[in-house]
């Protein structure tokens, strides 16, 4: 699933083919344990604190939501954190689950590799582009730094399994691979992904180094050693690409003062609302329409989604109760932390492993791009509980219950997950053949796309009025734009409806919406002009 590329459009959610798949995955995973009969489940699942911190994030949603489905998508992530903990893990199974992450970090490093250096065997493969990216691989997940943080996750998994192995050939191949994906992170150069799996290789060492330094020292070795060339490609090598040269190295100024800047102007929305939020699924468009409001503040001439911070991102949406389960959460992470350290100190390691994606939460949004991450993350976080759980093992009526509804969860991911990507390969393919024979009215599978499929309608009505010059579709068209703008600012819409305004003749509405336009992309309404 994460080395077959599928072609898509890019963006995040259910627009992307791999986390569809991993939805038919999960699905077909919840149906076969939901029918094992020797399966065993817990009585009574733990973790409280994140039973009420996944509450705390999920209520204020259910209050205040502005048509976006991130609500669902938490009520689902809660449902399978709650299966995860009815199930059973034993040592063996975590080994393996360490050794499988492991496998695909460096499966993602090879393609990684393969984006960097061969331009154009990439391209083929999976419609990389060099110069955009600035040879900067991003693997399958289409994001520099959600390949970063899962290279970081993999370094994590493959360290610990390190202090696992007892056979000199796995503690070579362990060795290796650290170096392998080490350089592979230094291509990134993402700060994410350096400082997560810095950090956790640092925890891992201070907990398992003094028993077995000889392999800690000679894997740290490897890992620096493997970075330091790899950053030193990207400060020096030259690639020719259509017979100009380019180097790789990335520039950080332009990134870190805009990051800056949307902090604090989140940070000041939040001062205004900081008891119910703003609302769930708002922040694109209030977002620009605060620094409208407040034209002293410093300009940011992208179209911001996220502050690139989760907690203040649900303090902004959720006001105190989302914060305050965000909040809960980490007490929670925390105490299974001090319970493995107390109870089983061989277990602390794996209590650890999510360190790169908390660092990721903090200067990204990797779950709304990648639910692999997010997947990942529920996984390690069960990983590192050390808890001991009263097991049921005989069939009762709250195990038969369990069961079905296991089973009738996996149902409806693996058909939603199935339906969706039927509906993505679809909607692909109309957006790459300039939306000809766009189905009028829109079957209903194409609403699992959620926002994607009203865009491609909209868009489809234009293209249709330019061959039939019906009016209708330009009545329709604007009707579903303005609606559109109360949540997005996308550039291409809004050109369309000054210019349809325009041709109308409304002089006036077309002075307004030129204004607004010129506001709200400054950097393009120059370069159109």
């Amino acid at each position: 699933m994460l080395f077959i590329y599928i072609s898509n459009a890019g963006g995040s959610g259910v627009s992307l083919p791999y986390n569809l798949m991993l939805i038919c995955w999960v699905g077909v995973i919840i149906i076969f344990l939901s029918l094992d009969q020797k399966l065993n489940v817990y009585a009574r699942p733990q973790f409280p604190l994140i039973t009420v911190g996944g509450s705390a994030l999920i209520i204020p949603g259910l209050i205040k939501c502005h048509n976006s489905p991130v609500v669902w998508v938490l009520l689902i992530v809660f449902l399978l954190w709650y299966g995860l903990s009815c199930l059973v893990l034993k040592s063996e199974h975590k080994r393996f689950i360490l050794l499988s992450i492991f496998i695909l970090a460096l499966n993602q490093a090879a393609i990684g590799l393969i984006q960097s250096f061969t331009p154009k065997f990439a391209a083929h493969l999976f419609e990389y582009d060099w110069l955009r990216n600035n040879g900067r691989p991003y693997g399958i997940f289409q994001q520099v730094n959600l390949f970063a943080s899962f290279l970081a996750s993999g370094i994590g998994c493959g360290f610990l399994l390190l202090f696992m192995a007892r056979n000199r050939g796995h503690v070579l191949g362990c060795t290796v691979g650290l170096g392998l994906l080490a350089f592979a992170l230094a291509l990134n150069q993402s700060r994410a992904g350096e400082i997560g799996a810095g950090v956790v290789v640092l925890a891992l060492a201070g907990v398992y180094g003094r028993e077995t330094p000889k392999k800690t020292i000679t894997a740290l070795a490897v890992i620096i050693v493997s970075f330091a060339a790899g950053a030193y490609i990207t400060q020096h090598m030259i690639v020719m690409i259509n017979g100009q040269p380019y180097l790789m190295a990335r520039d950080y100024d332009g990134s870190t003062y805009e990051r800056w800047h949307i902090l604090q102007i989140t940070w000041q929305m939040i001062m205004q609302k900081p008891w119910l939020g703003w609302g769930y699924g708002s922040f694109e468009y209030e977002f620009s329409r605060y620094m409208l409001a407040h034209p002293t503040l410093p300009r940011v001439n992208n179209i911001i989604t996220h502050p690139h911070n989760e907690l203040l991102y649900a303090w902004y949406q959720g006001g105190i109760v989302a914060l305050s389960g965000m909040l809960v959460l980490f007490m929670g992470w925390l105490k299974i932390v001090i319970r493995a350290w107390k109870q089983q100190r061989d277990a602390v390691g794996y209590t650890l492993l999510i360190i790169p994606l908390l660092v990721h939460l903090n200067l990204e949004y990797p779950f709304y791009q990648s639910w692999v991450h997010l997947g990942l993350f529920l996984l390690l976080l069960r990983l590192g509980d050390s808890e001991k759980q009263t097991i049921v093992s005989n069939v009762t009526p709250l195990v038969r219950a369990t069961r079905m509804c296991f089973m009738l969860s996996g149902i409806l991911l693996l058909a939603f997950g199935a339906i969706s990507f039927y509906a993505q390969q679809q909607l692909t393919y109309f957006e790459r053949h300039q939306y000809e024979n766009f189905p009028k009215p829109s079957p209903w599978y194409f609403s699992t796309q959620f926002e994607r499929a009203k865009f491609d309608a909209m868009t489809a009505l234009l293209i249709d009025y330019n061959h039939t010059h019906d009016d209708t579709n330009l009545d329709k068209f604007m009707a579903q734009a303005e609606q559109w703008s109360f949540r997005h600012n996308d550039k291409n819409v809004w050109q369309s409806m000054l210019m349809i305004e325009q041709f109308r003749g409304h002089t006036q509405k077309a002075a307004q919406l030129r204004m607004l336009y010129t506001q709200l992309f400054l950097v393009s309404a120059k370069r159109d002009e």
